[in-house]
């Protein structure tokens, strides 16, 4: 595939405290001799509760061009109506936001080839900035989320005339292929990945003082702490395991769940969220990681990175049912309830993995690394980006 300019409209901010699919994904790009402008988040009103932390960031470098990498470079938006996904709300934010975009890409005097969106309400802005081809990759249910003073079924709406009017859908389950097909028949799975070479066993340096001081045998869990965590079972784990360390890093968002019964155990520790650098060190201190997400209609669209990050460090997974889980379930713990997923993580603690099962771990983890999640990507993008 020739180099190309991709435009990317992220739903995180590049140096948002989760480093994910997104930028991954961006990374890669360039590392193939392509080049990025990484637009980050629009800001509004209710980003003030939903994202105190990212918003503050935001405010300093509004409509300013970084660059955060060779070939990348990201841009913060100026600041939208709120309620996102509102129709009236949207029918403006997306008519300004086009002109705030037309206007930076005037200044960089680029010429997109790709715009690659992962929001779900963008089909205003899809064949709009000059590209050749507009891409949606769709990595969550958005309709199922359930956002506030949103009328039901605008977000389904919104998200099905976008994907009609796009050249590719990409999607990171099964289920999430099925019903995007039905829109778009040129819809295909990708699932997550993750960089190999960053999580390495054989690579990883030592933890950070708060992770190694800690006693054994840890429990570990790296990530957001919102509502999609049931917080309520690994605190009943937690009590039942009192010699067990806890161990939960990443940003609390305090509105999206209620964490106080985890708060008040002695064996439950929360660490702030951590450069996405040191989380093969964190994750080779645990002894077993845990994937304990709510089955609700949301989390079961879910596809968390974190799997095959863990699984590259050749460590036991113990996580709820999860579709997305279940793929793996030959390499993973997967638990029905609370005492099974207590059961699970004795088990894991008590059976110490084999040379043998570390190698058929790291060996899942490589097959979605994101190398080959790009090169799929490239397959499908070429013939539509021929002259």
């Amino acid at each position: 595939m020739r180099p190309a300019t991709f435009v990317v409209l992220s739903t995180t901010d590049w140096d948002a405290p989760q480093f994910g699919s997104r930028q991954q994904m961006a990374l890669q790009w360039v590392r193939r001799g392509h080049r990025v402008l990484f637009v980050e988040v629009p800001r509004a009103l209710h980003s003030w509760l939903s994202d105190p932390a990212g918003t503050r960031r935001a405010l300093g470098r509004m409509g300013r061009v970084r660059q955060v990498s060779e070939g990348v470079r990201t841009y913060t938006p100026w600041p939208v109506l709120p309620i996102y996904y509102h129709p009236l709300t949207n029918w403006a934010s997306q008519r300004w936001w086009l002109r705030d975009l037309r206007r930076t890409l005037s200044r960089l005097e680029w010429q997109v080839d790709v715009l690659w969106t992962y929001w779900p309400h963008t089909a205003y802005l899809v064949g709009r900035l000059g590209e050749r081809v507009a891409v949606y990759h769709c990595i969550d249910d958005f309709p199922a989320a359930g956002y506030p003073l949103t009328p039901p079924g605008a977000v389904e709406i919104a998200e099905a005339a976008q994907c009609r009017k796009v050249d590719l859908v990409l999607t990171r389950t099964a289920a999430l292929a099925r019903a995007k097909a039905r829109l778009n028949p040129n819809t295909h799975l990708l699932p997550g990945g993750v960089d190999t070479t960053l999580f390495d066993p054989a690579r990883v340096s030592d933890p950070p003082d708060d992770v190694a001081t800690l006693p054994h045998p840890r429990i570990g869990f790296v990530g957001t702490l919102d509502d999609r965590v049931d917080a309520q079972l690994l605190a009943d784990c937690a009590v039942q395991m009192p010699q067990a360390t806890f161990i939960l890093v990443g940003p609390q968002k305090r509105h999206r769940a209620n964490l106080r019964g985890l708060q008040g155990l002695d064996n439950v520790r929360f660490l702030p969220p951590c450069p996405h650098e040191q989380v093969p060190a964190i994750v080779n201190a645990f002894d077993v990681c845990v994937i304990p997400y709510r089955i609700t209609p949301y989390t079961q669209a879910l596809s968390p990175i974190k799997l095959y990050e863990y699984l590259a460090m050749a460590k036991p997974v113990v996580a709820t049912r999860l579709p997305y889980v279940e793929r793996e379930a030959r390499n993973v713990h997967i638990a029905d309830s609370a005492q099974q997923f207590l059961a699970a993580l004795k088990q894991a603690l008590g059976r110490p993995p084999s040379a043998e099962r570390k190698t058929q771990w790291r060996a899942a983890a490589e097959s979605h690394s994101w190398e080959r999640q790009v090169d799929a990507v490239e397959e499908l993008l070429a013939p539509l980006l021929l002259p």
